[in-house]
């Protein structure tokens, strides 16, 4: 199985083109690296993929992932998507890839977010023929193709801003994608309100994982002035009481672990951070855009 990571940021990207935080500074300045927003693609032979979650930069991704491009005339290897829920950053994709005409994608999320997707009018075309949008529940298990198979973990979330910010069943899941020939298992769950006991039972069974890293502390945007908590957005801090480090650091995983859709404000965005020291001595890392995996 190959998974590659297409986005790492949150929402906006790094740098977010209205801020003038540090670490978009730093990335203007080319001193630390620019990053799209947060999307995954994952093939079991390298021909056929599936993205976990379409950002809306997902033609600049393509474009930066050769096994990604069309190889003949009109054409993608994409064969189709998962959601994890419904917000803008991780569907907007749809916008752009509509554009295949009369490709079919396969496309799976809960019902609440296909849903929540279909009632936009920008993505409604993926709703009706040619393509397939299955609705899927958390514990759902079932075969991608005859390489991958997925399997729905519940988290706890809330719909999206423009859906009122609800706190419902399914309303954000995360996928286990394992490879039937090698048996490796991939975790992505790059958004979730708090870490229950599927998501720590998931952890403990990935070969490779990816977690929710929005947001460092819960009153992080403060720093840019928004008077919005972490929480209250629908993500867990990282750090503090009842924080996802604490949580998933003290359940050890069977390979390597990333924080991902990493907010402009984060600061484990610097390498240099004590954050960013404070994340590696518990293992876990930050997901870059263009990293490869070969499980």
């Amino acid at each position: 199985m190959i998974v590659r990571v297409l986005g790492s940021a949150a929402g906006g990207g790094v740098p977010q083109w209205n801020c003038a935080c540090a670490n978009c500074g730093a990335a203007r300045a080319g001193e630390r690296p620019r990053r799209s927003q947060s999307s995954f693609a994952v093939s079991g032979d390298g021909k056929r993929w599936w993205l976990v979650n379409a950002s809306p930069d997902i033609a600049q991704q393509i474009e930066a992932a050769p096994a990604l491009q069309p190889r003949d005339g009109r054409g993608t290897p994409i064969a189709g998507m998962l959601f994890t829920d419904a917000n803008v950053d991780h569907l907007g994709g749809l916008a752009v890839v509509r554009q295949q005409g009369d490709h079919a994608f396969v496309l799976y999320s809960s019902a609440v977010v296909r849903a929540l997707a279909l009632q936009q009018r920008s993505f409604s075309p993926f709703g009706a023929s040619p393509h397939r949008w299955e609705a899927l529940g958390s514990g759902d298990a079932i075969s991608l193709d005859p390489r991958l198979t997925v399997r729905v973990i519940a988290v706890d979330g809330t719909t999206p801003g423009y859906a009122g910010r609800e706190a419902r069943a399914d309303a954000v899941v995360g996928y286990a994608i394992s490879d039937t020939q090698s048996g490796a298992c991939a975790l992505f769950a790059p958004v979730f309100a708090s870490v229950g006991e599927p998501l720590l039972a998931a952890a403990r069974g990935a070969d490779l994982a990816f977690f929710d890293g929005s947001f460092w502390s819960d009153g992080e945007l403060a720093s840019v002035g928004v008077e919005k908590a972490a929480r209250a957005l629908g993500h867990a801090p990282i750090s503090g009481p009842g924080g996802s480090l604490a949580a998933l650091g003290a359940t050890p995983g069977r390979g390597p672990r990333f924080f991902a859709h990493l907010n402009n404000t984060n600061p484990l965005l610097d390498p240099r951070s004590q954050e960013f020291a404070e994340a590696a001595k518990l293992g876990f890392g930050v997901a870059e855009d263009g990293q490869e995996f070969q499980l």
